[in-house]
């Protein structure tokens, strides 16, 4: 949870530099772990949509894949993340590797960290993707504007604000990992994936803590 942590602290800080200055809807609050946007921005009285990451290393979302009658699929359909994962075709990247589990096709109590080390081994994979798809996913969400932590306030799909932003353009990973969810027994691990920025984008000149020479965004 220590990571959680720190990234809804860093949400709670922009929630509140936002709300000093008057540009936070009246009565709303943080998104949070939720669903809903992380904060929910005023511009000329209209609301806006803000996505908030504590820093280049954070997560765009992981969710646990499983493997029954050789097929993989989500164990959960029913969040914003999966939209996003079909349009990539994860499933499609992770049949192709044509892998039978040994964590599902051997009875838990007869499986060894052998078999656990031959899962991660096969599982694991890192792969490059275009950023068009998480900027769909964020347009599907009416959200087209991303602060992080220690680069500053960008645009995503387009500046429909027409606030002079630029636009957050890195390249990201799609990494895929069989992960100890705890050490003991040995079967407790699962399969999964999750979006990270590779390299660095540019720092912009817009930064709602106003860090490192940058300036708050014109939002007022």
């Amino acid at each position: 949870m220590a990571g959680y942590n720190k990234g809804d602290s860093y949400e709670e800080i922009i929630f509140s530099l936002l709300k000093t200055r008057g540009l936070i809807v009246p009565d709303s609050n943080r998104g949070g772990a939720g669903n809903a946007p992380d904060i929910v921005f005023l511009h000329n009285l209209q609301a806006n949509n803000l996505e908030v990451k504590l820093d280049l290393k954070a997560d765009y979302g992981q969710k646990m894949l499983r493997w029954s009658n050789n097929i993989w699929s989500w164990c959960k359909e029913d969040d914003l993340m999966f939209s996003l994962y079909e349009e990539i075709g994860i499933l499609d990247i992770i049949k192709r590797k044509e892998i039978i589990p040994n964590r599902y096709s051997i009875h838990q109590e007869e499986l060894t960290v052998e078999h656990k080390k031959q899962d991660q081994k096969r599982f694991a994979d890192t792969l490059e993707i275009g950023l068009h798809a998480l900027y769909g996913f964020y347009e599907s969400r009416n959200c087209y504007y991303i602060q992080v932590g220690g680069y500053g306030f960008y645009h995503l799909k387009e500046d429909i604000l027409s606030l002079g932003t630029q636009q957050f353009d890195c390249k990201m990973q799609l990494r895929l990992r069989a992960k100890t969810i705890h050490s003991n027994p040995v079967y407790k691990y699962g399969f999964y994936a999750v979006l990270k920025v590779k390299g660095k984008p540019q720092k912009s000149l817009f930064d709602i803590e106003e860090k490192g020479g940058r300036v708050f965004p014109p939002l007022i």
